[in-house]
């Protein structure tokens, strides 16, 4: 396993790409609202959709991954952990979650609305992560509540982890499965009490998502040899990503071309493809940024590699902060009347927008005193105070 004080420089390309993967999701559905059922404009941007789903399981893994680098093997303190890693996913959570919630007023006020009544949905929106993409931190911190009984589980069970990951692995293909072809039908939307509670809300509860972090904690106890067998066949990895795009595509045509189905559903995370391709999308993540950091010092590398990791530090501020801007673009766009061309071209203009706006704004709030942990980050008023960190140390990130 890594050194403990080990930075991996490879998982802040993944965290750089990966929240623009998810910025690309949010604008590219949006501008989908404008396509015409079934013609080709719309098909292309469900393939590309659908591929680009793996976003959210990819954050989980590397969630898993480096909470598991960081105290698997070492003394660990629950109180501890738990006082340092919740106050670092809670406050930005119960923050972001007002500021939503205010900013919607602005644009979508609700007629007599009463502090009572704003307060009670504010403890709704807590309870069930319904504003924006929030379900992401209302996961996390169910993870951090679990993290000291997963710890010791993955511990007891060192002598059995290929089994466990393919238990694991199998047990996810079902709930997938079951997700899609039986919660997904009428039949599943009706269930009684908590049942439909659970089922209502089933993607944001940890248990929806648990090969990820069990994948990300395995990959972490065994990393070295792990990526070692990576960089053995890492050759292959471009042409099984290659065939996965096609399958993609194929998956597309028959769900909208022959069996009719709603586009909702083609597009669905949540549904059985989506896990090996996850997998292997998020595997050609990881070979792609340990091939980042072998050149990441590379005089011709110095201006990308100083925009990776400014991406990379501030990745859960972008996550935080771009749903503002993205309301911005569709503003935007409604008022300007695109056209279906104009459209094309400004879906990347508006990606790009979205990314480094969000970026800026992430990196400036994360250097203000005490407001710097509504972005997951610890105060500078603190750490200004403190000896500067030795080159190849690892600093946590909050979205992992």
């Amino acid at each position: 396993m890594s050194k403990a004080k080990e930075h991996l420089y490879e998982i802040d390309l993944m965290r750089a790409l990966i929240i623009l993967g998810v910025i690309c999701v949010h604008v590219i559905s949006f501008f989908n609202l404008f396509t015409v059922q079934m013609t080709g404009v719309n098909l292309r941007n469900d393939a590309a959709l659908t591929a680009l789903h793996f976003t959210r399981e990819a954050f989980m893994f590397i969630t898993g991954l480096v909470l598991f680098i960081t105290y698997y093997g070492k003394p660990f303190n629950v109180k501890m952990f738990l006082g340092k890693r919740l106050k670092l996913i809670a406050i930005p959570y119960f923050a972001f979650t007002l500021l939503y919630m205010l900013f919607t007023q602005t644009y979508m006020p609700t007629p007599h609305l009463t502090l009572p009544l704003f307060l009670q949905n504010y403890g709704i929106a807590l309870l069930t992560g319904n504003q924006f993409f929030l379900y992401y931190l209302l996961i996390s911190l169910q993870l951090y509540i679990i993290f000291p009984w997963l710890l010791k589980f993955i511990k007891a069970t060192e002598r059995y982890h290929g089994l466990l990951f393919g238990i694991s692995f199998a047990l996810e293909i079902a709930l997938m499965w079951f997700n899609k072809f039986y919660l997904q039908m009428p039949a599943g939307l009706h269930l009684p009490g908590l049942l439909g509670v659970l089922v209502n809300y089933r993607d944001r509860i940890i248990i929806t998502y648990q090969f990820w972090f069990i994948a990300g904690a395995l990959v972490a106890v065994h990393y070295s040899k792990i990526k070692a067998i990576l960089q053995k066949y890492v050759r292959f990895i471009p042409w099984i990503l290659l065939f996965s795009f096609f399958a993609i595509g194929v998956h597309v045509a028959i769900d909208r071309l022959v069996q009719h189905q709603d586009e909702s559903q083609t597009v669905l995370v949540l549904q059985p493809l989506m896990i090996p391709y996850s997998l292997l999308a998020t595997v050609t993540l990881w070979s792609l940024g340990m091939a980042w950091s072998r050149v990441r010092l590379d005089s011709r590398f110095r201006q990308i590699s100083r925009l990776i990791k400014t991406a990379a530090a501030a990745s859960f501020g972008i996550f935080l902060i771009h749903p503002f801007f993205l309301h911005l673009v569709q503003v935007t766009i409604y008022r300007l009347h695109t056209t279906a061309a104009e459209r094309v071209w400004l879906t990347p203009v508006a990606i790009l927008f979205v990314y480094f706006s969000a970026m800026i704004v992430a990196r400036l709030v994360a250097r203000i005193p005490y407001l710097s942990y509504i972005v997951g980050q610890k105060s500078t008023w603190h750490s200004q105070k403190k000896l500067p960190m030795q080159r190849g140390t690892v600093r946590e990130n909050t979205a992992s």
